[in-house]
């Protein structure tokens, strides 16, 4: 083929485009308030704030463990104040439990009557026993704890009393009257032959709310070291866990159409991030085999286009410089042909992108003998043989299916030297739709080739045989949109045989 240079200009160039967008269904809109040939205006967004992924996590720590150590805090600290009472109370019911059975027996210890100074370095472990039971500390339990009497009883005993009709042991003076927030006191009844007597046992709480108060002044000085410390481990483990997704998206923003063959960092790890920049990878990859497919299927097609559209104003450019020389006729079958050439390309882009998008036509059951013998009468350069043909029926589109047959006969009537051959049997589910020819046939090495896009042989384009390079690609793409598989193979002539396998009818799913 000539290669003739030139551009796409005038009703040619402005006929295909509304064409091709139409039937796309991409034309461009226009907003009723726009003028035509104006853009219409990109409407007005505000910009989103970036919210850091980093800064997120470590506010949802931070909130989230200072809510959690005040709530441990307040919970510790009552614990522990219920604990200290508890055990303060219990020890002072051992006590005074001990203490009155020991005065119920007659056994009147004199170191109750005696001063705690007085008593200061005697009380040994048998005194503290003695006095208070083998499990209490003397000097500890009379450093925290008065001891008195009381009751009807004791004004019969002639005892020195208080104003408030006390008698304190261990020579101390009293302490004011308890009250539940202030004291514990346990209290226990001892008969007399003199009366009933009551033995009391008070402990100030204030060693407890001590106690208390410096556990939480501890908790509060360290909830915000811990809280701060939380945060920054969250901050730096984040940071350290996220670097590799922002390499990966400082990668990504620097990528264009123009270096689509560069790869973002993996971490060496095999956690999410690392298998997330491998994914990265496969996707970038995939767009770089898309972006070279497409920009070679837009050179080809270019070119594919340009070729009849430079001829056709090649021939009435010529003829219109001698038009009294110029046999009009032959000049009309000449354009004529390269427009038939030109719409037959058309018509495969645009059912190549109908079948890309999965826009595929209404389905039926359709006779594939009866299609293909409708095209063989078409074939009158070249001798058919079709005795072969028997029936077989298919579930498909008629137009889809007709594409097929013609696609293989023109392919195969450029390559003929003399016939070809097609046949049509069913083998058990599927039905065999085969076209040999006794041309040069196709080379192994390259019989996957055929089917690519604008894929024609060296020996094709040596040979100038017309074709367009997309008829084989979409007669692919038909037939496995059907559910079927198409193959090429030498046939007994020594040409190329096109095998196409079709699930026959009640094998194929029916659409729904």
């Amino acid at each position: 083929m000539e290669s003739v240079t030139g551009s796409v200009k005038g009703p040619v160039s402005e006929g295909l485009g509304p064409q091709i967008a139409s039937e796309l269904g991409t034309e461009p809109r226009t907003d009723p308030g726009t003028e035509p040939g104006t853009a219409p205006a990109a409407a007005y967004s505000r910009p989103r704030k970036r919210e850091s992924v980093r800064l997120q996590l470590t506010a949802i720590v931070v909130i989230t463990v200072g809510i959690a150590l005040i709530f441990g805090s307040l919970l510790l600290r009552t614990w522990v104040q219920a604990t200290l009472t508890n055990d303060l109370r219990a020890r002072n019911e051992r006590i005074v439990s001990f203490m009155a059975d020991s005065l119920s027996k007659g056994r009147v210890p004199a170191e109750l009557f005696a001063s705690v100074n007085t008593l200061e370095g005697q009380l040994d472990q048998q005194t503290s026993a003695d006095l208070f039971g083998r499990a209490a500390n003397a000097e500890q339990v009379l450093s925290t704890t008065y001891f008195y009497l009381d009751g009807q009883g004791l004004s019969e005993l002639n005892f020195k009393v208080d104003d408030q009709g006390r008698l304190v042991l261990f020579g101390r003076q009293g302490p004011p009257r308890p009250t539940a927030a202030n004291a514990i006191e346990v209290v226990r009844d001892l008969p007399t032959q003199y009366g009933t007597l009551r033995l009391h046992a008070v402990s100030p709480v204030d060693e407890i709310k001590r106690s208390v108060s410096a556990l939480s002044n501890g908790l509060l000085m360290s909830l915000p070291l811990l809280i701060a410390g939380a945060g920054l481990m969250t901050w730096i483990i984040t940071g350290r866990a996220l670097a590799p997704v922002a390499l990966m998206t400082g990668r990504v923003q620097e990528l264009t159409a123009n270096n689509l063959d560069a790869r973002v960092p993996v971490p060496n790890t095999n956690d999410e991030i690392a298998q997330l920049g491998h994914m990265l990878n496969e996707m970038l990859g995939r767009l770089q085999k898309s972006s070279i497919t497409q920009r070679q299927f837009i050179s080809d097609a270019s070119h594919e286009l340009r070729s009849p559209v430079a001829s056709i104003r090649a021939q009435l450019e010529t003829a219109l410089q001698y038009p009294q020389d110029v046999d009009w006729p032959a000049v009309a079958r000449i354009v004529l042909a390269e427009d038939d050439r030109l719409e037959h390309l058309v018509d495969n882009l645009l059912a190549m992108a109908r079948l890309e998008e999965g826009r595929l036509g209404r389905r039926s059951e359709v006779d594939l003998d009866d299609l293909v013998m409708e095209q063989t009468h078409r074939m009158t350069s070249v001798r058919m043989d079709v005795s072969a043909v028997s029936a077989g029926r298919v579930w498909g589109n008629p137009d889809e299916l007709t594409s097929v047959i013609r696609n293989l006969l023109d392919n195969a009537a450029r390559y003929a030297a003399s016939t070809i051959k097609v046949s049509v049997a069913e083998h058990g589910p599927w039905v065999v739709l085969s076209v040999a020819d006794d041309g040069p046939g196709v080379p192994e090495e390259e019989r996957n080739q055929v089917f690519e896009r604008f894929a024609r042989l060296q020996e094709s384009r040596e040979r100038d045989k017309g074709g367009t390079g997309l008829g084989l690609s979409l007669t692919k793409r038909i037939v496995e949109s059907h559910g079927g598989t198409i193959r090429v193979e030498s046939a007994a002539s020594g040409g190329a045989l096109f095998i196409v396998s079709l699930p026959a009818t009640g094998v194929a799913d029916l659409p729904t």
